[in-house]
């Protein structure tokens, strides 16, 4: 079970389970996944805009300024037409490859979050200012360094019901607030 020892510091001990790297799992497709709100605006800014701009091109002539907009417009509406972020991607295969069934600690502490893995000699350490994105679950707390480089605290097992004060805390380090993702059970 994870312990709070001194000010501060929150250390969490637990195994890598298929529940917690399912969670995992569905937050990082979710949060890849681009909701239709954004697709349809980003549809209706391109079609508009290739609109306006290829007819201005068509009447008035081939401008650099104009086929550049043109050219964003044709992003945009590439990017409100592509498949949604469930696409195959080697970041959770890495984790289930890695982290499945293997007991790992993580501290909290006033200089930033470290891992440690069972069986590693090399762990991961990063201070709060390179943490960039804090998630929440119902099952875990994530924060995000490097783009792909998540650190996984299951809520669980943080001691004495404990992840509120662990959340605020992270909160006040990183700068940042959680943000939420509803993950549906199956």
């Amino acid at each position: 079970m994870g312990e709070q020892q001194g000010k501060g510091l929150f250390r969490l001990s637990f195994l890598f389970d298929e529940a917690i790297l399912g969670d995992f799992e569905a937050l990082y497709l979710q949060k890849k996944d681009m909701p239709l709100s954004t697709r349809v605006v980003l549809g209706v800014l391109g079609a508009a805009g290739a609109l306006y701009f290829g007819y201005m091109t068509y009447k008035e002539g081939a401008q650099l300024t104009r086929i550049g907009y043109l050219l964003i417009c044709s992003v945009l509406l590439v990017l409100a037409f592509s498949r949604s972020g469930k696409r195959p991607d080697d970041t959770v295969a890495k984790y289930r490859k890695h982290y499945l069934n293997r007991h790992a600690t993580v501290a909290v502490d006033e200089e930033g979050i470290e891992l440690r893995l069972e069986g590693q000699k090399n762990y991961a350490r990063s201070k709060f200012k390179e943490v960039y994105g804090l998630y929440e679950t119902d099952l875990c707390l994530y924060c995000v360094v490097k783009g792909k480089a998540y650190y996984i605290l299951p809520k669980a097992y943080v001691a004495d019901d404990r992840a509120d004060d662990l959340k605020k805390y992270l909160e006040k380090k990183c700068a940042k607030r959680f943000q939420r993702y509803d993950i549906p059970t199956t």
